[in-house]
């Protein structure tokens, strides 16, 4: 019953902040990079957040999970603030490490990266925060990095979701999912969303304040489920959760450096971007990479269960290589065009 009271929840905080947009200037314009039409609100970060923290003091989560929630308001709120006065990435980058290290304070860190082989479960020490917060910050921007079509970003973070579900089932240890209902409430505001997202019934876009949020939180669900001392997912399985948007962030970001441009600096280089201009539509594009998405985390997961950690993570490695490769070659072939 608290499924459906969500979805009640969610439309109501739809048209609630729907209506004070205009007057908060969460408005997102059509220009050279944005292709869209009309003004579009900037709220479905904001949405997808309150209706989540709304219901968590309902459903049964941990402690780590409640102190993600509380930490995740700061970044909520001060990337709306960006989405309405563009503070810029120094601000974006400096909020994020606060919120990682509030987090991490509470004693939430990648401890250690798993067996590979003859090395047994490699501990990190003394690097265990710094390479935490590393992880963190480089996850969260890919999804705020590849969130330019409908419905993507969000898509993404749903099949990192439902990914993480496949494999504590195939381990046998959902058993140990203490947040399992709460990601399903959040599992069903994503799809929520991403309804209103990609149709004109009450159209929203996330705002650079949903997809930092999202990249945020599913950073610290696979750090939960990866280093917990019940584990429910080996930790290398945790980049095959996310395989694309890793690839496409590794990907822009080396492109832009060998032309010599800020890393940062926003442009047309994205995969979605590249799709576009070979002539695909929107939600084809959404749907093409989607579907890439999972067959890397399938790819992945057959992987580990058929050779083990070890291949798993050179695979990654490998794939990465050929996705860079591949990406600077289409981008060249589309722009000679």
């Amino acid at each position: 019953m608290i499924y459906l009271y969500s979805i009640l929840s969610f439309v109501i905080i739809l048209l609630f902040l729907k209506s004070l947009s205009l007057k908060l200037n969460l408005i997102d314009k059509p220009n050279y990079r944005k292709k869209h039409f009309g003004n579009i609100p900037l709220i479905g970060g904001l949405v997808i957040y309150f209706n989540i923290l709304v219901f968590s003091f309902f459903i049964q989560t941990s402690d780590y999970m409640t102190n993600i929630l509380l930490t995740s308001i700061i970044l909520i709120l001060l990337g709306a603030l960006d989405d309405s006065v563009e503070l810029g990435i120094v601000f974006r980058l400096i909020a994020q490490l606060v919120c990682c290290l509030i987090v991490a304070g509470s004693g939430l860190i990648i401890s250690n990266v798993g067996d590979y082989m003859f090395l047994s479960n490699i501990q990190l020490g003394i690097l265990s925060i710094i390479f935490t917060v590393f992880c963190v910050i480089g996850l969260t921007n890919s999804f705020n990095f590849i969130d330019g079509v409908d419905g993507l970003s969000s898509g993404l973070a749903l099949i990192s979701i439902i990914t993480i579900f496949f494999i504590a089932f195939l381990n046998n240890t959902i058993v140990y999912l203490i947040d399992f209902e709460f990601l399903i409430l959040f599992s069903l505001t994503l799809i929520l969303f991403i309804f209103f997202n990609t149709t004109n019934i009450l159209k929203i876009f996330l705002g650079d304040s949903g997809s930092i949020f999202l990249g945020f939180f599913i950073s610290w669900i696979l750090i939960m489920t990866s280093q917990d001392e019940n584990q429910i997912i080996h930790p290398v399985l945790t980049i095959w959760c996310v395989a694309l948007p890793v690839f496409d962030i590794i990907s822009v970001i080396l492109r832009r450096l060998l032309r010599k441009i800020n890393p940062f600096k926003p442009d047309r280089r994205h995969i979605h971007h590249i799709l576009i201009e070979l002539g695909f539509s929107n939600i084809m594009t959404t749907i093409l990479i989607l579907i890439l998405s999972i067959v890397l985390n399938c790819f992945g997961l057959l992987i580990f269960y058929l050779s083990g950690p070890f291949p798993t993570l050179i695979s990654f490695v490998l794939l990465l290589v050929l996705y860079v490769i591949f990406m600077i070659n289409l981008s060249r072939m589309v722009n000679s065009n």
